[in-house]
């Protein structure tokens, strides 16, 4: 009968111990690399619906209107679905692992003290998203969230037309800001909130 040497029995213990370790990072690799894909391609979205976004402008209508009745001209929500619809297709079937849960279409505000959010002066150079999830007074925002299957605006248009000027050499900022929920496919407990933004100030006319 052959005896297993002592230096065998020794790497079996140290396996015994290394490996759930190693399953463990592995399945941690496998989770950061699709969070960052995840966030590549929401990225991708919200520059492309931030393009749109500017390239419609105002639809040359500077009418100041919150209402979602009527026609495109006065209609900052029939605008705004435009601007998803260039999004959605991005989106759909490329982010399985997560739960588009907002999209949100805005006017930056400046950031102040470090970086923080606040209603600072509209149209500036670098302007930061909105506070996200607790949107603060004054600040011109059209919140989407799915609904049975169809993105509804939240509560009142406030980022009307008129605000969306996008005539040269006085283009306004806009925003367009994706909110996901992900979840990893081999650590079910790991979930994160992520959110990526895009602002542009561009003439479609230059």
């Amino acid at each position: 009968m052959r005896r297993r040497s002592p230096r065998t029995g020794q790497a079996m213990v140290e396996l015994a111990i290394l490996l759930p370790f190693m399953i463990l990072l592995f399945l941690g690799g496998w989770t950061a690399a699709g969070l960052i894909g995840d966030n590549d391609t929401a990225l991708q979205a919200t520059r492309a619906g931030a393009r749109y976004a500017a390239e419609l402008g105002n639809g040359g209508y500077p009418i100041a209107t919150a209402s979602c009745q009527g026609g495109f001209a006065s209609n900052p929500c029939s605008a705004d679905q435009g601007i998803i619809q260039q999004m959605v297709p991005i989106l759909t079937g490329t982010m399985p692992n997560a739960v588009l849960t907002e999209i949100a279409i805005y006017e930056p505000t400046s950031c102040t003290n470090g970086g923080l959010f606040s209603t600072g002066t509209p149209d500036t150079s670098g302007g930061c998203p909105p506070n996200n999830g607790a949107y603060t007074a004054g600040e011109n925002i059209d919140v989407y969230k799915p609904v049975a299957g169809v993105w509804t605006l939240q509560g009142t248009a406030l980022y009307t037309l008129a605000m969306r000027d996008q005539v040269h050499p006085n283009e306004a900022e806009l925003g367009v800001l994706i909110q996901f929920k992900y979840t990893s496919p081999t650590l079910s407990l790991f979930t994160q909130t992520d959110t990526q933004y895009t602002v542009v100030r561009l003439s479609p006319t230059e």
